[in-house]
């Protein structure tokens, strides 16, 4: 009797060291499964850009415009836009280890504009520089990028200016031209044949100078615009 009890007590042990066992590693392997299953979720709703093969005519000659390469921008960051082979008017832009695809927009500003397929962010070109924007967010993620056709016409501007002291006519400054009227009765008599008599009018001629003062310009760098991704269209 003694030992069937001993027997029937170590089965009950042994079964509770078991359940106690499974339920310890089942409660080890729930935050591993809930991980993973957040990441999945996550990598689910990140959106995914795509070629577009289905581009007009306006659209396929505003990409023989886009500038490829790599654009030094500020704060020494930089975005890469290259062509994708096979797809004509795509791009791949990548900035900070993320790489989407874009198609042009066409626009009437005639700046360049490239769009997200996914509908995250969109790439400006101007003359100057060129500039990533967020879409959704409406800020800029990057500005002042400048490919070498750009550099180059930000240093002839540059050059421009130096010089159009050097370019602009001979005028003599103000005040250094003497119209008295004795000067001006001289001047004539100079010039008058011998013997003529000389007859000199004098005329007051009085100049309003009206200056408008344009409105203060808030510096967008600070204070974006809420329509910023709208902007160059």
């Amino acid at each position: 009797m003694f030992r069937t009890l001993t027997a029937a007590a170590a089965v009950a042990a042994l079964s509770t060291l078991a359940l106690s066992s499974a339920f310890a590693q089942t409660a080890a392997s729930a935050p591993k499964a809930k991980a993973a299953a957040k990441k999945t979720v996550a990598k689910t709703a990140e959106p995914v850009s795509a070629t577009n093969d289905n581009l007009g005519p306006g659209q396929l000659s505003m990409a023989d415009r886009v500038l490829t390469g790599v654009a030094d921008c500020e704060f020494k960051e930089k975005v890469d836009v290259e062509k994708i082979p096979g797809h004509s008017g795509n791009f791949k832009v990548t900035y900070e280890h993320k790489t989407y695809v874009m198609v042009p927009e066409e626009t009437t500003t005639g700046a360049i504009r490239l769009v997200d397929t996914a509908g995250a962010v969109v790439w400006i070109q101007i003359p100057m520089k060129s500039m990533l924007m967020n879409q959704k967010e409406h800020h800029r993620l990057v500005d002042n990028c400048m490919e070498d056709e750009q550099r180059i016409a930000v240093q002839a501007t540059q050059q421009a200016g130096t010089n159009a002291g050097a370019l602009a006519p001979q005028v003599a400054p103000p005040g250094t031209v003497n119209t008295s009227a004795a000067a001006v009765n001289a001047a004539v008599a100079n010039t008058a044949a011998p013997g003529s008599t000389v007859t000199t009018t004098q005329t007051t001629t009085t100049t309003t100078v009206t200056t408008q003062v344009p409105p203060a310009v808030k510096n967008s760098a600070a204070t974006p615009s809420t329509a910023a991704s709208g902007m160059w269209k």
